[in-house]
């Protein structure tokens, strides 16, 4: 069975995941791997805060100090762990829990590759109660080099309850990269019976145009919006042979990461899944830079995939 990796850093905002893990996890037929990372500054941390210097004060080595600090550190983590492990079991889920010592976003991105994990599921800017390590910037990290999806949800102080995934968007500029996130969003579209947003963003080329092309704008954007749009109409087609669930095509004109922001926003989407390499024929915008805006500004959850990745 695979895994579901969630990250935690102690904080009720970075626990936001947690609902998510509950859902994800029936339709990916995954155990829920939860994570908690010491990182070598929290042990030091802790040592420097009980450091008091008295006279003729017997105090243990620097070794000895390292390893009660790393000890008791272990000891809150995996208790924490098993809290909220309880909670998921107890809604049916299979879950397993790990500590470990090392940079978090490093040791994320390593158990994530060598366990057999289907995705990732973050929530950015969760702090630690010492604020031990921002998870918004560990995200950042593990979103950019890691081999396997990545779920975003952005925390907030009053966070969206989702029983279910009823829409999902696709962004897609064309290429056959891009399209390397349908396979996992076509999954969980089928485990949820949602509907699946096909979406290219047509880009008004403006920097291309030559001189003589401006008084043509109009109609060469119209061009490529139709042309887009019958590609989609063609690709949703094709899916439909094998997919049950409703597949609707989207052209709209505009900047993409505004375009994908406002239309999951527009169209009440769940969770945005994309790919994070792609680029068109003419290289008119990377999806990856995309994706990158999209990852913060977005409030939808969303599924980065990177182009690379095998379907789930």
């Amino acid at each position: 069975m695979q895994a579901i990796l969630v990250p935690l850093d102690g904080s009720t905002l970075a626990e936001q995941a947690l609902p998510f893990a509950q859902l994800l996890a029936p339709l990916l037929d995954a155990r829920v791997h939860l994570l908690r990372v010491i990182a070598h500054s929290d042990v030091h941390r802790l040592i420097a805060a009980d450091d008091v210097l008295l006279i003729d004060d017997p105090r243990p080595t620097p070794v000895e100090r390292e390893r009660n600090a790393a000890s008791l550190l272990y000891d809150e983590a995996s208790e924490y762990l098993t809290s909220a492990a309880q909670r998921l079991r107890a809604a049916g889920l299979t879950v397993e829990t790990t500590v470990g010592f090392g940079h978090p976003a490093e040791y994320i991105i390593d158990t994530a590759a060598t366990g057999e994990c289907v995705l990732i599921l973050m929530a950015t800017h969760g702090y630690s109660g010492l604020r031990r390590w921002a998870l918004g910037s560990v995200t950042d990290r593990v979103v950019g080099a890691s081999s396997v999806p990545v779920l975003v949800i952005r925390s907030a102080n009053e966070p969206m309850v989702r029983t279910a995934l009823r829409r999902i968007l696709v962004p897609l500029d064309g290429s056959e990269p891009a399209r390397r996130a349908l396979p996992l969003a076509l999954k969980l579209a089928a485990g949820a019976q949602a509907e699946l947003l096909l979406l290219h963003a047509v880009e008004p080329p403006l920097l291309s145009f030559s001189a003589s092309e401006v008084g043509q704008f109009g109609l060469i954007l119209d061009t490529l919006t139709r042309t887009a749009a019958q590609d989609l109409a063609d690709l949703a087609g094709s899916l439909h042979a094998e997919h049950a669930q409703p597949i609707i095509p989207l052209a709209v004109t505009g900047i993409p990461a505004e375009v994908i922001v406002d239309e999951a926003v527009t169209r009440e989407c769940d969770l945005i899944v994309m790919a994070t390499h792609g680029r068109t024929a003419r290289r008119r915008w990377a999806l990856g830079n995309v994706a990158l805006k999209v990852l913060h500004s977005a409030e939808t959850p969303l599924l980065l995939v990177p182009s690379a990745a095998q379907a789930a």
